[in-house]
């Protein structure tokens, strides 16, 4: 598309080229003479390519004109359909921060029963917490009535949520269809204390 400014641009090294030329005229007569000649002709190449280019953009508003009201139609479609699109963007960038939000409740939620634990005095297990029925470890990790509870990292839950969606829409061989965080392997492996891995 060569707009008035390129043309504007054009004409300005013609004038500029024009002007070192007059200066150059004595040093130099014959390739002076050849540069005004190709910046006179790079000019009118594109004041011929800019006149092609409205005569098609005339040629394409006639051909529109009998189908408009149809193009207008067509046009409000689409911009419907680019709204549901934002709105289910939105949307879901509103169910991940919901989903954040209710894995930092329940890491509070493990931590105010983890210091209750701790009140009552049941022993600590530390790192074999797994192996006792009722129990606390200094990592945040919770055992009570047999189920291990450990807080749960907030991002990689997020990643692997997304990574669902991914292998769902794009097949489980795309990139992002897989969370590279390592700890998503032991809250697999977990079971993510009772959440259940879809």
């Amino acid at each position: 598309m060569i707009t008035d400014q390129d043309i504007e641009q054009a004409e300005a090294r013609v004038t500029d080229m024009k002007e070192r030329a007059a200066r150059l005229r004595m040093a130099n007569r014959e390739e002076a003479a050849d540069a005004v000649r190709l910046e006179v002709g790079r000019l009118t190449e594109m004041k011929e390519r800019r006149s092609a280019q409205e005569e098609a953009l005339k040629a394409r508003k006639v051909a529109e004109r009998p189908h408009l009201p149809e193009l207008k139609k067509m046009s409000a479609q689409l911009s419907d359909s680019a709204e549901k699109v934002d709105k289910a963007r939105h949307d879901a960038a509103e169910a991940l921060s919901r989903l954040i939000s209710a894995v930092h409740s329940h890491n509070g939620s493990i931590g105010v029963v983890h210091a209750r634990v701790e009140e009552l005095g049941v022993p600590a297990g530390d790192k074999v917490v797994d192996l006792y029925d009722a129990g606390y470890g200094s990592a945040g990790a919770l055992r009570i009535s047999g189920t291990t509870w450990t807080p749960l990292p907030a991002d990689t839950l997020t990643m692997y949520a997304v990574a669902q969606v991914m292998s769902d829409a794009f097949g489980p061989k795309h990139p992002e269809a897989r969370v590279r965080d390592a700890r998503v392997h032991t809250l697999l492996r977990s079971g993510f204390g009772l959440l259940k891995a879809a």
